[in-house]
Formats: structure tokens, C-alpha cells, sequence
């Protein structure tokens, strides 16, 4: 018999921690439609997408907790019934036997004030933000960003993040439809309404973050609703300043992935500092019948993504 034959493989270890995975369900009780692409969109059928997803991962009975990416209600929700449809989708999440955490998403502040979102989702908040941190490991951190800190939506009309959104999209974008990207070109389509940027607070936030991670000998994984790199999503998916955060990124050596939503498609990327990029594929543009969600496997030295129908199973390795 041969050497080995028959025993566990030793090179097989079990994960640090396990977390289950899902963004943009952008669930509305209201008819299919599609995006200004075309592109089908299924607003009741995510709803069940969820659902799925709760039951697989409580199924698997290992996950330490999940993590939603942004975009829980439709910005077609009727306004009368966005409390009551955000509820209803807060209400699936909660059937996970585990903590959820839940990123701000641009459809999430067409529906509702951010004062109201921060305390339903439960993320601890400073004068209306939505960044936090935590650490489901000694090894791990998690640093989530508010990718909508100065925005066009979400914050009162007189806040002062309004009105810089509003000179910023002023200068960056010449159309009457701050969301409409006709003329902008390449990298200047990311110039639009529906997208927004991290203010110096939370930039000198997160170099802080990663300077104690990098003392602590922690690898980070970076969570935004907004993509951060131009070769994992389409350009007029990406953070306003996302150029601004990954200077920040590069200064320090912990950051090790960053995981993003916004862009239905998906994607993944592997930067010039060997940073993995993966933006999940939406539950909102699954017809009836398929899913996207999964699960991530957290090692010392690499992640793996395992996705479910159209969310893409994906190996991340880098040095631990």
C-alpha cells in the first residue's frame, strides 16, 4: 500500500473561519424589469435568492457569520413601502444562525435616510457613518468602508458632503443627468450620481487602521460597496477616488484582498501589489430558478471562494 493512501491529505487544513457571502439583492415588490443596459432584472426573485442562500449557509454549519455587500431594497421600491420592503429582507438575513454585516449600498440611501439605515443594519456609526472594522480572528481584520461618505445621496441636503458630491459631479460630469455618463470617456465614467467617495476623515481612518494591522502582524481583507480597481469592473462601477484609497492601501503590507459589489457582472483582478480584487456577482440579476451567493474559506495564506451558480468560484493565494 502506498504511503499516505487512504489518510487525510496533510497539505488539507481547515480554515481559520468561514463567512458566507451575497450583494445586491435590490429586492421590490414590483414587476421584473431592466437595467439601462437591458439587462434583466428580477426584483421579487431575489428575494428567494436570499432565502437560498440563508439555507445553504446554515446547512453548511460552519460559518463563523455573513456579510451582505450593499443594495438590500430597489431604488424602484415604492417610497411608501421602502421601510416596510427593507424590513422584509432584514427579516431573511436574520434567520442566518450567525451576526450578519451589511454595507451601505446606493440603492440603500434612494430608499432611506442614513440615520435609519446605520441603526437597522446595526453598524456602529459616528454622525451618520458606515465604516467600521472588526476582527473575527488574531490573524484577520476586516476593514469596511463607506463608499458613499461624500455623496449626491443619503446625507441632508445642507450637509456639507452634499453639497461637496455636488460641486465634485459639477465639475466632473458637463450632463443635466448626473447620472448619465454620455461624453464622459474611459476612467471619467466612473463621474456619475449612482457612485460616490471616501472623505479625508475616513482616508486618515483607514491609514491608521492599516498601520496597526501592519504592528500587529494582521492581514487585512478591504469590504466596499464600490469597486476599487479599474480591471475588476466596468469604469463606470468604480469609487470616485478609488485611486486616492488604493495609494493609502499601498503604503502598508497587510491588505491582502478587497471584495466589492455595485458591478452585477462580477470580476477579479490581481493588482501591480499582488492585492486580489473580486467584485460578487448580483442575487438581483439571477432568473428564477438560479442563485448567486457563496461562502469564503479564510486560510493563512490564501481565500477560497466558493460561489453557487452565478457567483464564480475564485483561489486567492498570497504570501501570509
Amino acid at each position: 500500500m502506498a504511503p499516505g493512501k487512504g489518510l487525510p491529505n496533510p497539505q488539507v487544513k481547515q480554515p481559520l473561519f468561514s463567512f458566507g457571502v451575497i450583494t445586491d439583492v435590490q429586492h421590490a415588490d414590483i414587476p421584473d424589469g431592466r437595467s439601462f443596459l437591458g439587462i434583466p432584472r428580477y426584483y421579487r426573485h431575489s428575494l428567494e435568492v436570499l432565502q437560498r442562500a440563508v439555507g445553504k449557509w446554515n446547512a453548511l454549519r460552519k460559518l463563523d457569520f455573513s456579510m451582505n455587500f450593499g443594495d438590500i431594497v430597489d431604488g424602484y421600491c415604492p417610497k411608501d413601502k421602502s421601510l416596510t420592503t427593507v424590513r422584509k429582507v432584514l427579516d431573511e438575513f436574520s434567520k442566518f444562525d450567525g451576526p450578519v454585516y451589511h454595507i451601505i449600498g446606493n440603492h440603500c440611501l434612494y430608499n432611506l435616510p442614513r440615520s435609519d439605515l446605520t441603526g437597522l443594519f446595526n453598524i456602529p456609526s459616528f454622525h451618520g457613518t458606515a465604516y467600521y472594522e472588526f476582527s473575527p480572528s488574531p490573524e484577520y481584520r476586516f476593514v469596511v468602508l463607506d463608499a458613499f461618505d461624500i455623496s449626491a445621496i443619503g446625507w441632508p441636503r445642507d450637509d456639507p458632503r452634499t453639497s461637496a458630491a455636488v460641486r465634485f459631479l459639477q465639475a466632473k460630469n458637463p450632463n443635466v443627468d448626473k447620472n448619465s455618463t454620455a461624453g464622459l470617456c474611459g476612467l471619467g465614467r466612473r463621474f456619475v450620481k449612482f457612485n460616490g467617495g471616501i472623505g479625508r476623515e475616513q482616508l486618515l481612518w483607514l491609514d491608521e487602521i492599516l498601520e496597526d494591522s501592519d504592528e500587529c502582524c494582521q492581514k487585512v481583507i478591504i469590504c466596499c460597496h464600490l469597486p476599487l480597481d479599474p480591471d475588476a469592473a466596468s469604469f463606470e462601477a468604480l469609487l470616485w477616488n478609488y485611486d486616492e484609497v488604493m495609494k493609502v492601501v499601498h503604503r502598508h503590507n497587510c491588505v491582502k484582498v478587497c471584495f466589492s459589489g455595485h458591478d452585477h457582472k462580477g470580476g477579479y483582478s490581481i493588482d501591480s501589489y499582488g492585492i486580489h480584487h473580486r467584485v460578487f456577482e448580483a442575487a438581483l440579476e439571477c432568473p428564477p430558478g438560479s442563485d448567486a451567493f457563496g461562502y469564503v474559506d479564510v486560510y493563512r495564506g490564501r481565500l477560497s471562494v466558493h460561489g453557487t451558480d452565478r457567483l464564480a468560484s475564485t483561489e486567492m493565494g498570497f504570501q501570509s
